[in-house]
């Protein structure tokens, strides 16, 4: 049997389109969601990946939650983003509509790169590390915070339950109806790669590469620098 290639591959562009709908309340269910520790996972990418003065790409910067980390800590931001409605939110001025698998920017440009619960939300994601590899500089850090799938079944389980039943009723709390679109969160869950086959494919695109996990393993900061 053929080996799905990881991704979201088809799911791609319904999970952009529910993004898109729940903009106005993004930054404050997500939070809820991750159980309030999404700030710590942030600063933890970001003092990782961004130095004074760095330029750092932030993939699926959305509304700008992590770019503006990435500032406070002396970095010169660049946002990539599919969605133009969660870029103009962001009030950056580096702001450039782009998917990973094609980024329009030249070969070494950035001295680092950050993405906030994003980078499981690629179409195909060995192509979108491969660009990444390539616009970063040699010797660059690449940081993310995101959603975890534990190796051990038990905590994959549990983890799967919980995307299932609580992101939707936090999202009807906080947003009202379009809220529910935060069920789109188990959808990606079902699809990325478990945590020690994403700490594998980040290897084999940017060398070297250490993952912390936390809440059971179902949220992770995987940091990686670019060596290969």
């Amino acid at each position: 049997m053929k080996r799905r290639r990881p991704g979201l591959q088809q799911k791609w562009g319904h999970v952009v389109n529910s993004l898109q709908g729940i903009v106005p309340s993004y930054e404050r269910a997500s939070s809820r969601i991750s159980l309030f520790q999404d700030r710590r996972m942030r600063l933890e990418a970001v003092s990782f990946a961004a130095r004074k003065d760095a330029l750092v790409l932030d993939l699926g910067a959305g509304p700008g939650t992590m770019s503006r980390v990435v500032a406070r800590a002396g970095g010169e931001p660049v946002l990539l983003d599919a969605s133009r409605v969660m870029l103009r939110s962001s009030g950056f001025p580096n702001a450039v509509q782009g998917v990973f698998e094609h980024l329009p920017f030249r070969d070494g440009v950035f001295d680092g790169a950050v993405s906030g619960f994003a980078v499981r939300d690629a179409h195909d994601l060995p192509k979108a590390l491969g660009q990444l590899s390539r616009v970063l500089k040699p010797g660059g850090r690449f940081a993310l915070c995101d959603l975890g799938k534990p190796d051990g079944p038990f905590r994959a389980l549990a983890v799967a339950a919980y995307l299932r039943t609580v992101p939707p009723v936090i999202g009807l709390a906080t947003t009202g109806r379009a809220g529910l679109r935060y069920g789109s969160l188990y959808d990606t869950y079902n699809l990325v790669l478990h945590n020690s086959e994403l700490k594998k494919l980040l290897s084999l695109s940017l060398g070297e590469v250490s993952i912390h996990e936390t809440q059971m393993g179902g949220s992770i900061v995987a940091k990686c620098v670019r060596t290969v």
